[in-house]
């Protein structure tokens, strides 16, 4: 009777751990923090003292290792677990958690550290390695420190050293650098004579060399203005292509003004061009046909400028 008694502790005793074995079963990925992979990361249903037992070394940060069935089964019966694969897909892949560095965070740095050093020009960089990325442990200091910068202008090129002094990784790099400018530009096709207002204007970053000395670079030199003539949006502007509101059309008849300190002088005239205020245009007077030279200065009326002062009087005579 005792001896069966034994019998069916032993039993109970291993059926509770053959239990404990079949509730283990294999996780469908990992994804680690530390330098080790635990048992828990792997599988599910272990109690807390076995899941935390360091089985392997995991992948370098931002890395991932995959571990096939013949080495989760080993692993397994390394360490007490019931547990074998069945197929070729009882595999799992496991990756190290990482703070990722990657091409802008390094461009950043190194724009940063070109404006410390004194270049005032405004760059675009291009990095030889355009993909670089810099994987750190997770939790880790995210300094990044750039030594032994230089620039070559003429070549356009930036080398330095970049390091992370909480590992003491250190990358050698190298980058492309170009000279841009931020400019105005129009978000929409304006027709002539439509008015430019801030709504209209958003800014693009273009090459330096790609500009002019006419090249708009304010958007006040924008605001208020018209097209010439119909625009393509998203591209630089120049000053040509505006000018300020038409104010005297092109046929429209106007009132030419001659004033002096002794006299005042009218006559009614026809514009022979587009005329904003401000602009010289020419007019023919209506009852003489002479042409002279005016200056626009509102809605209907043009000044006689010097050169056709004679003109104009001659002709009132």
């Amino acid at each position: 009777m005792k001896r069966f008694a034994t019998l069916l502790l032993a039993g109970t005793l291993l059926a509770g751990m053959a239990a404990q074995a079949d509730a283990a079963t294999l996780r469908a990925a990992a994804r680690v923090d530390g330098a080790q992979i635990r048992l828990g990361d792997l599988f599910d249903g272990l109690d807390s003292d076995t899941a935390e037992r360091a089985v392997a070394a995991a992948p370098e940060p931002g890395r991932r290792i995959n571990l096939e069935p013949a080495a989760l089964g080993r692993i397994a019966t390394a360490n007490g677990l019931d547990w074998q694969p069945t197929t070729g897909a009882d595999r799992i892949m496991v990756e190290r958690a990482s703070i990722s560095l990657g091409p802008e965070r390094i461009q950043e740095a190194l724009i940063e550290a070109l404006a410390d050093k004194g270049v005032q020009s405004k760059l675009d960089l291009s990095l030889d390695n355009r993909t670089l990325t810099l994987h750190l442990p997770a939790g880790m200091d995210e300094t990044l420190v750039v030594e032994n910068l230089a620039y070559d202008a003429g070549r356009g090129r930036v080398t330095a050293d970049l390091l992370v002094p909480a590992t003491g990784l250190r990358q050698n790099i190298g980058a492309r650098a170009v000279e841009v400018v931020e400019v105005p530009v129009l978000t929409r096709r304006l027709m002539p004579g439509e008015i430019i207002t801030e709504a209209d204007l958003d800014w693009t970053i273009v090459p330096r060399d790609r500009t002019g000395s006419d090249t708009v670079l304010a958007a006040e030199e924008l605001i208020g203005q018209t097209v010439r003539r119909a625009t393509t949006a998203h591209r630089p502007m120049r000053v040509r292509d505006v000018r300020a509101p038409v104010v005297v059309p092109r046929g429209a008849v106007v009132t030419i003004l001659l004033q002096s300190p002794t006299m005042t002088l009218t006559a009614q005239g026809r514009a022979l061009a587009d005329g904003a205020v401000g602009e010289v245009i020419r007019v023919a007077n209506t009852t003489s046909s002479r042409v002279i030279d005016a200056k626009v200065a509102s809605d209907g009326l043009v000044t006689v400028v010097p050169a056709g002062a004679v003109q104009l009087t001659t002709a009132s005579n």
